[in-house]
């Protein structure tokens, strides 16, 4: 199922007033800021095309900072409001203005660190049904309905209900109009979308996904964090990929997407850029496509001299369309000459962005081979690489 022109918002305007001061959304969970973490899958996930933050004054410049050091390059910023409504709009707004339309628009909590791929493509799928869909769990504990003097009026029917979570996937226009008609203060997004008639399908969540509010929400979401770290080893799939190529003057030399000053380049039907081809090939391998000739066939016009990233982000695309997502690519480039290491950090986040994934999942390594074989003798380059995918 394909969904075109995905946009995201992630609210983070709150004022944290029960974390006792702390701005939640930049207090670090594990290796960085909570707002990183939904903020992240984001900009992995295929599927989005473009990111809105709503940030309060008071955490804008953190917001832009942490914008530059990840390298998030589908993020734009909005001022939020007052209320949940208030960022709501404004992101809309900015959506309708500055950025492209969307057809679909998935709203999700900042502090709510614990987004996944499946949770945002199921939602997807779920609101193609109705024009919106919320994630959510059943509830575990019995709820009171409680009246003057917290004396109960009712026990509810448990089996009837569901907590709320976010994200909450919507048709565009249907969100944007729920908006305009909405006068009340709501607690959730969908809750617009239903006071205007329409249906809201619910999806199952996830009892991770929790909303950081209070410092003990954080000690919890550390503990989700970490048990998280311990990847399940029957999801792994691993791939390994080869590839070599002559070289040949009046060629650029291509390595990693990286144009290379040098006298001669790799010669072949594309950019023959032998780092790419092997890491795409090893990714074949690790999701069952096959190899790099089945997926692109040699001699085909439109692969002439196209850049190897452009081949690479589909491959990813077709792995991610089997459920598959990257866990991390090694690979080492065999070559005499030139010295390598200079272009190692542009090759590593050229290939992660291609990937969808952080420059430190890319390990890219260079070496000789003491002047032995075709490659010592300067007649041609070779590489290699791991991939280690999760379904």
């Amino acid at each position: 199922m394909e969904f075109k022109k995905v946009g995201a918002i992630i609210l983070a305007a709150g004022s944290g007033q029960r974390m006792g001061g702390i701005d939640k959304l930049f207090a670090l969970l594990g290796d960085k800021p909570l707002l990183a973490w939904s903020v992240d899958a984001c900009e992995r996930c295929s599927l989005i095309e473009q990111i809105v933050i709503a940030l309060n004054g008071k955490n804008w410049e953190l917001g832009q900072k942490l914008k530059e050091e990840r390298g998030w390059c589908k993020v734009s910023f909005c001022l939020g409001g007052a209320r949940r409504q208030d960022s709501v709009k404004e992101a809309l707004n900015l959506f309708q203005g500055q950025l492209k339309d969307c057809d679909w628009v998935m709203v999700h909590d900042g502090a709510r660190p614990f987004l996944t791929l499946r949770l945002i493509e199921d939602g997807l799928k779920m609101a193609m049904e109705t024009g919106a869909a919320v994630a959510a769990v059943p509830a575990k504990d019995t709820i009171k309905l409680v009246g003057a003097n917290e004396i109960v009026k009712e026990t509810l029917p448990r089996h009837k209900l569901w907590v709320a979570q976010t994200p909450q996937v919507f048709r565009f226009s249907l969100l944007a109009q729920a908006y305009k008609e909405l006068k009340d203060e709501i607690t959730d997004d969908a809750a617009a979308v239903e006071r205007s008639g329409y249906k809201v399908k619910l999806y199952m969540g996830d009892y991770n996904n929790i909303k950081v509010t209070t410092p003990e929400d954080l000690a919890l979401a550390e503990t989700i964090a970490g048990k998280s770290g311990v990847k399940n080893l029957s999801s792994m799939r691993v791939g390994i990929g080869y590839d070599s190529h002559a070289l040949a003057s009046e060629r650029k030399l291509i390595l990693g997407g990286v144009d290379i000053p040098h006298n001669m380049g790799l010669l072949g039907w594309s950019d023959a850029d032998v780092v790419i081809h092997a890491i795409i090939d090893a990714l074949c391998g690790a999701a069952g496509l096959g190899d790099i000739g089945t997926l692109f066939p040699p001699e085909e016009p439109e692969y002439q001299n196209i850049s190897s990233l452009v081949l690479l982000t589909e491959t990813d695309k077709l792995a991610r369309a089997k459920g598959f997502t990257v866990v991390n690519i090694d690979a080492t480039i065999m070559a005499q000459y030139p010295k390598l290491s200079p272009f190692i950090p542009e090759m590593k986040k050229r290939i992660s962005q291609a990937l969808g994934i952080e420059s430190s999942q890319v390990t890219i390594k260079a070496t000789t081979t003491n002047g032995l074989g075709f490659i010592g003798r300067g007649e041609g380059m070779a590489a290699q690489s791991v991939a280690l995918v999760e379904g």
